[in-house]
């Protein structure tokens, strides 16, 4: 059986490689190299809670988290070029989106998007970024 973390994240990640025109992605862990002058997106994953959705002896349990994409654009362009990444994300991680997904085993879950909201903007030189927060739940 699978990490539900794992599956989470699995789920979490293929929403945002569908989104249609996003640029590379960097994923957590996983060689990336920046390049000058190309847009991209980073992603944190962060766990929040576990806790029992009931009371009572072995009950469903609730993960909460934050999952966080980065949107970087060429720095000295404006802000534009990183809010129009940002707003892809946002709009597909719309509040109230569920998030299918069936991992390796077969096993099919839905991960609930609980909210997105975007920070503000700042500099990482060479590169202008927006990040997006997005909270999700599931029950498990």
């Amino acid at each position: 059986m699978a990490s539900i973390y794992r599956d989470i994240r699995a789920a979490l990640e293929t929403q945002l490689a569908a989104i249609s025109g996003i640029p590379s992605i960097s994923y957590e862990n996983v060689s990336f190299d920046r390049a000058n002058g190309t847009s991209y997106v980073e992603t944190l994953f962060v766990p929040r809670s576990r806790r029992p959705a009931v009371r009572g002896t072995s009950p469903q349990q609730r993960y909460e988290g934050v999952y966080t994409v980065i949107c970087y654009a060429p720095e000295g362009n404006g802000p534009g070029a990183a809010d129009e990444i940002a707003d892809k994300v946002l709009d597909a991680f719309d509040a109230a989106t569920d998030v299918s997904y069936t991992n390796g085993d077969g096993d099919s879950f839905t991960v609930s998007i609980d909210y997105a909201e975007r920070e503000s903007g700042g500099l990482d030189t060479p590169f202008y970024y927006v990040p997006v927060n997005i909270g999700f739940y599931i029950y498990n």
